[in-house]
């Protein structure tokens, strides 16, 4: 009985041991320091918001031209790149049937002007007869409607006869107005619908400028705006021209708006398809540039880590971006002279994160 006492004295103070020898090896667990971000001072300055872009000359008014009746093309008298007049023959399609028609109208104005020729002294007769008690109302009224009936039917002889000859001359093509042939859409032999595009013709009275522009760009520009268009090789040679149309919609495929820019006074060697760039700016406002790496896209707005003082400690703020840069975003709400915005590391801070600043310069 002694012994198992002695045995269970010994195992306690072996247990209470080794408890304070672990008491005694634990280390208190320090806090992190915090961490150093990089950070710039926001500075909005008044701004122009500029766009640039890529573009090709083009006529503003371009023709497609077609016949106005049906047939048969025999001859088609210019090929791309023709420069054609007022009036100058483009086309003709195969006038037989349409002389036919020509010739039957003229014979059927021929038998109602005979019927017009022989009714007329009859309705004279049968009215002076009337006048005199040698015949009846109901005579004359035959005689009467014979006239009228024969003089409407010539009345529509000679409209069949003017479209005949209308639709005769039709089988020519005339150009409508002057400029170049810049594309055909039918040859000798083919069998063509009214309407039906044969020659495109491109004005060169009047040349503009047409570009793609993305859509956070698109928002500053406005029709009457000025801009500056010069060719791609001589960037010396700028001609002053202003925005005209700017695409309501979208293009579908590369989401992009197409905006024309009118240049009354291009020069004749700013030939139809040269490849050009064109710039336009505008007063922005008082505006903040900083980092695109300050960007926090978290929620339904942008937001920026701002630190604050003097505590430091970042804070989230929501921005309002209105145009972004490959290296820097445009702000116009959100930042005050002063704010201390975080431009790197930023999705790796959290809300009331207390930080070391490390100053730098802004974009």
């Amino acid at each position: 009985m002694l012994t198992f006492r002695i045995g269970v004295t010994y195992q306690l103070a072996a247990v209470a041991f080794t408890l304070f020898l672990y008491g005694c090896s634990e280390e208190k667990v320090e806090a992190p320091p915090p961490r150093t971000v990089r950070v710039m001072e926001a500075n909005p300055q008044e701004m122009l918001l500029s766009a640039q872009a890529s573009g090709q000359i083009e006529a503003r008014y371009t023709s497609s031209v077609g016949f106005l009746v049906s047939g048969r093309l025999i001859s088609r008298n210019v090929d791309v790149g023709a420069m054609v007049a007022v009036g100058d023959m483009l086309a003709q399609i195969d006038p037989t049937d349409f002389r036919n028609k020509v010739e039957a109208s003229q014979a059927q104005l021929s038998a109602a002007q005979a019927d017009v020729d022989q009714a007329a002294p009859q309705e004279v007769r049968y009215r002076k007869l009337l006048s005199q008690g040698f015949t009846t109302q109901a005579d004359y009224d035959v005689a009467l409607r014979a006239l009228q009936n024969a003089q409407a039917n010539l009345k529509a002889a000679q409209a069949n006869l003017r479209l005949a000859e209308d639709q005769l001359k039709y089988t020519q093509l005339l150009a409508p107005t002057e400029g170049v042939v810049t594309q055909t859409g039918a040859d000798n032999g083919q069998v063509l619908q009214a309407g039906q595009m044969v020659v495109q013709i491109a004005r060169l009275d009047e040349r503009e400028a047409v570009f793609s522009v993305s859509p956070q760009r698109i928002a500053f520009a406005h029709p009457g705006m000025s801009a500056q268009v010069w060719p791609q090789d001589t960037p010396d040679a700028k001609i002053a021209g202003s925005i005209r149309e700017i695409a309501p919609n979208a293009d579908p495929v590369t989401g992009t708006y197409t905006v024309k820019i009118s240049l009354p006074n291009a020069p004749a060697s700013l030939r139809l398809g040269t490849i050009v760039t064109g710039r336009a700016e505008v007063e922005g406002g008082v505006m903040t540039r900083v980092p695109a790496t300050a960007l926090l896209q978290t929620g339904e707005q942008p937001q920026v880590w701002v630190v604050a003082q003097p505590d430091n400690t970042v804070k989230k703020t929501p921005v309002t971006v209105v145009r972004y840069d490959t290296d820097a975003v445009t702000v116009s709400k959100g930042l005050v002279k002063g704010d201390l915005v975080v431009v790197a590391g930023v999705n790796s801070l959290a809300e009331g994160q207390q930080v070391t600043l490390q100053k730098v310069a802004g974009p």
